[in-house]
Formats: structure tokens, sequence, C-alpha cells
């Protein structure tokens, strides 16, 4: 197990995934080892625990003459379970100095809770608003449900529950705020679906109304309406606010007034900005372009090509994913300056993009993978990447060619390497 990264969950249950795998320790959750390990993975960053913190958290509560003794005995039963699960005999576990915490040099620890309070910790520092709500939005992502709620009645876990409680609460609302000036109202309402349905009593689901409305989706909204105004009276007793009551007015009147939906819809498609360079879609989206372009050439006769940009590492030793996280923004970012307004392109998966070039000829093509290259060179602060490109026209793509062979004679290769785009690269989930 060595060298694998163990991924923890603990929002919104208590869970452990190595490589991708849950791994099963012990049936209870709430068992005293179960929640000795729990201290330990929260405590990883900060060097550990003392065991007579550990002591109390654990045995705080009950009437236990040796504290340190049922410590031990924890550690001694956890370190078995740990064994029975496939871990190695020793090195996870270390008590030194009176301090007990979790190798992680033996296996890093990837706590969700952790990752969660670190960015949103970091948004607060930014003074770039864009930048603190982009960091906000993978924090709030990452909120699938209270701290640890089987263990809420536990001080230690009850404290912290509190705590990312009001940071969930507090960034959402600016992320809401963020979105809903930036006109993303999709986002808006997947993010107050999730905090609606960890927090029903609070006032989430007024920003699921919200966005619903702003994207003429009044049907749903009412459904919505309907069901908590429900909800409320049959667990508190309690009428709409009038907040509700005023969405449910608005609703009526836009589900009465078809007429002006096509307004609203005018509004909602047209694009906000005027973005120089390329547009960027969801590969779902290029497809669906795809469908469209490849229809309008059977009337116009354009010439329409697909370029396949595939990043190759040429460095030695390992690349992080932060590393190539980075790198593949670079390409996507080259790739939305140098290409024309009228060009298309989506992310295939985190190595590879795909680009539509309408009205271009396959010598055109060179140029075009050429002016990219130059732009990603100077956003490289190392040349330990090169981009492949693969060409082929949408027109010779569209025929009814069985034989993948000769499909693939049909792609113009512009680098001696591999061709992915022959060999099925995964698409990006």
């Amino acid at each position: 197990m060595t060298g694998n990264k163990l991924k923890v969950k603990m929002l919104g249950g208590f869970s452990l995934f190595l490589d991708g795998r849950e791994i099963a320790l012990d049936r209870n959750t709430t068992s005293k080892s179960m929640q000795l390990l729990q201290l330990l993975f929260i405590n990883v960053e900060s060097g550990g625990i003392a065991k007579t913190s550990l002591a109390d958290a654990l045995y705080g509560r009950e009437e236990v003459e040796n504290k340190n003794g049922s410590l031990n005995n924890t550690i001694f039963r956890l370190k078995k379970q740990l064994k029975s699960a496939g871990f190695p005999d020793a090195g996870y576990v270390v008590i030194k100095r009176g301090m007990c915490r979790w190798e992680d040099e033996a296996i890093p620890v990837e706590v969700d809770a952790l990752e969660f309070e670190r960015l949103i910790q970091e948004g607060r520092e930014k003074t770039d608003r864009d930048e603190k709500m982009e960091l906000f939005l993978r924090a709030c992502r990452l909120y699938t449900g209270e701290f640890l709620p089987s263990m809420i009645g536990e001080d230690w876990v009850a404290v912290r529950n509190v705590r990312y409680q009001d940071m969930y609460a507090e960034s959402l609302q600016q992320l809401c705020e963020w979105l809903q000036e930036k006109g993303r109202f999709e986002d808006i309402f997947q993010l107050s679906s999730t905090a609606a349905s960890i927090y029903p009593f609070n006032d989430w689901a007024l920003w699921q109304i919200d966005s619903l409305i702003m994207m003429s989706r009044y049907r749903e909204a009412m459904a919505i309406y309907e069901r908590v105004t429900k909800l409320f009276f049959d667990e508190l007793g309690l009428p709409p606010s009038p907040e509700m009551l005023s969405r449910a007015r608005l609703m009526a009147d836009r589900i009465s007034q078809s007429s002006g939906v096509i307004q609203d819809i005018r509004q909602r498609i047209r694009e906000r900005e005027r973005m120089p360079g390329a547009y960027y879609c969801t590969y779902p989206s290029f497809v669906d372009i795809y469908h469209v372009i490849s229809r309008m050439m059977e009337r116009n006769g354009m010439s329409v090509y697909l370029m396949l940009c595939t990043l190759k590492y040429t460095g030695d030793g390992a690349v992080s994913e932060e590393r190539e996280q980075e790198i593949s923004d670079s390409l996507r970012i080259s790739i939305m300056e140098v290409l024309r307004r009228g060009d298309f392109y989506t992310r295939y998966n985190r190595q590879q993009f795909l680009i539509m070039l309408p009205e271009i000829t396959q010598e055109n093509c060179a140029k075009v993978s050429a002016r990219i290259d130059r732009w990603f060179s100077k956003k490289m602060r190392r040349n330990d990447y090169q981009v492949n490109y693969y060409v082929a026209s949408v027109a010779e793509l569209d025929e009814n060619i069985s034989d993948d062979s000769r499909a693939n004679d049909k792609m113009y290769k512009f680098r001696d390497e591999n061709n992915l785009w022959g060999a099925g690269s995964k698409q990006e989930q």
C-alpha cells in the first residue's frame, strides 16, 4: 500500500477510499477505535493530538478509572483492524513524546473536511473577488453533508460541526450572489439544492426557486415552493414566509403569461459579454454543435476540420495532479486566445482538447497548430510538455466507414507520436 493516497470522507458520513476502493474497518463507525481514527485524521495536518486530549475526547463523559489504559487498548485494537484491512503491521499509528498521530509519510491522507476548511480560509484571504468565489465554489461542492453526522453528540464533533456550518453558510451566500451576477443560474440551482437537502429549514429553497425563475423554469420552481411550504407547515406549523409568497405570485403570473416567456428566453440565451477568441463549450454541447455544422455542410458545402490537441509529458520524474491541471489550463487559454471567435473548442480530458475549425483548409490547420504552440510555449515555465496535433475533415469523418483502420487514414498527424485519437482516448467525465 505504500505510495498510495488514502481519501477520507468526513462530510456527510465517514468512509475511507484507497485507489477508488472503499476500505471497511468496522461496521460500527461510532466505535471507540473509529473515533480514535477520526481524531487522528482530523489532526493529520497539525502534527497529531496529545494522548491526554485523546483520552478526554473518547472517555471524558464516561466513568473510566484508567483512561490512559483504555486509550492504549483502543490504539491496539485499531492497529489490529488496520492490519486485518490489509495495512502493514506497524507504521501508521505513531505515539511519540505524548503525541499520537497518523504517519502521513507511510500513506498520505486526503481529508475532505480539512480540504473544505483550507479552501474557505484561502478564499477569505483573496482580495480578487473572482478568485475568492472560485475557491468558495470548490469548497461548497465538497460539502455534501454535516461533519460526521452520526457522531454529532460528541463534543469535539459538535464544535467543529458548528464551525463548518457557519463557514458553509457564509461562503455559499456570497457565492450565490456572485453566480447570480454572472448569470450562472444552473450552478446556483445545483448548489442551493444540495444546501436545501442538508438544511431544509434554512432559506436555501429561495435560491432554488429564484434560479429556476431566472431560467424560466416556473413549473419546477412552483413544485419546490409547494414542497417547502408543506414541509414547514407539517413539521413546524408555520405558514409560507412573505418571501415565499412573493415568489409564488411571480411564478403564477409567469406561468399564466406565456406570451412573455420568449422575451425572457431571449435575455437568457444571448451571450452576456463579447469575449475575444474561440468559444468554449462542454463536450456534450460540442457534439451538438458538430451535428448542426455537419448538417449545414450538406447545404452550403463549407470546409470544416476537427483538431485534436494532446499533451505529452517529456520531462523526468512524476508529475503532480496540480501540475497537470496547471499545464492543461495553460493549453486551454492558449487555444482560446489563438483561435477565431467563430471557432469552437472543448476539453475532452485533462490531456486532450477538441477544436472545430469552420471555413479553413488543411494547410491552414498547420498554421493554427503552430500559433497554439508559440502561445503555449510562452506560458510554460519549463519545456517539459509538448502538444501533438491530429486533424480530420468533418466531411470525411461523416462518411460511412466501417473499418476503423480506414477511418484512421483520414487523420492528418502533425507530430511523429502515437495517434491517440485512433487509440480511443478516454473522455473526461
